[in-house]
């Protein structure tokens, strides 16, 4: 299965996805390739961090760019799951990914400028759809402010806006502003590795409901 970590803003927290993702179903005992689509190399940069501090591998990870669609294809095939980390914006990658995924996971903040973005997301979704009919899409609340007096205002507005576009289904789960995702990347590790009880169970809820709904 193919999952495709996309969104039209950078900053949103599609490399942390793509991470914790790919380590939580590596310690579920699948077998696991993340895609590093980005020019950025974000992904490749934090699996050499992993590499240098001595964790052991347990999934591998590959970059590739352009026209990715072949070989998402060619590693679906080896692999129980492949995660595609592609760049913030409208990229070949993001089109040429989508066109053979199972599922795409947009991250996306709580914050105008991040869900205007939804608009051009939802016009790729609706071409993409044309050559991949089975495409699932589901948009992530990311990095949601963790002080109680406005969370759940917040989280309101972000449903709000957000359901508003029928080619998406909305997550229940919420990744928080925490500092500890931002901490474990130079140490190679996801969340899943480190000992903040809140973040663990903000991965294993992603973790869960991704595996629900895209039926695995």
């Amino acid at each position: 299965m193919i999952y495709l970590i996309a969104c039209n803003k950078g900053g949103a927290g599609k490399t942390t996805t793509a991470t914790n993702l790919a380590v939580g179903l590596a310690k579920r005992g699948k077998s696991i390739c993340l895609v590093d689509a980005d020019k950025q190399r974000s992904a490749s940069k934090w699996y050499q961090y992993r590499i240098e501090e001595g964790h052991q591998p347990t999934f591998l990870v590959i970059e590739k760019l352009d026209n990715i669609s072949a070989a998402l294809t060619d590693l679906n095939e080896k692999y129980d799951f492949v995660i595609v980390d592609v760049a913030g914006r409208n990229s070949r990658e993001l089109i040429t990914g989508a066109t053979v995924a199972d599922v795409v996971i947009a991250p996306h903040q709580a914050s105008q400028l991040d869900l205007d973005t939804l608009n051009e997301l939802q016009e790729q979704v609706i071409h993409i759809r044309d050559l991949n009919p089975r495409l699932q899409v589901y948009v992530f609340h990311a990095m949601a402010n963790t002080n109680p007096a406005v969370k759940e205002a917040e989280r309101e507005a972000f449903l709000g806006y957000a359901s508003d576009f029928k080619e998406f289904q909305l997550l229940n789960s919420i990744n928080y502003y925490r500092k500890i995702y931002r901490d474990v990347i130079s140490e190679g590790k996801s969340v899943l590795e480190a000992d903040n009880d809140q973040a663990i169970t903000e991965a294993n809820s992603l973790l869960d409901e991704i595996l629900e709904v895209s039926g695995r």
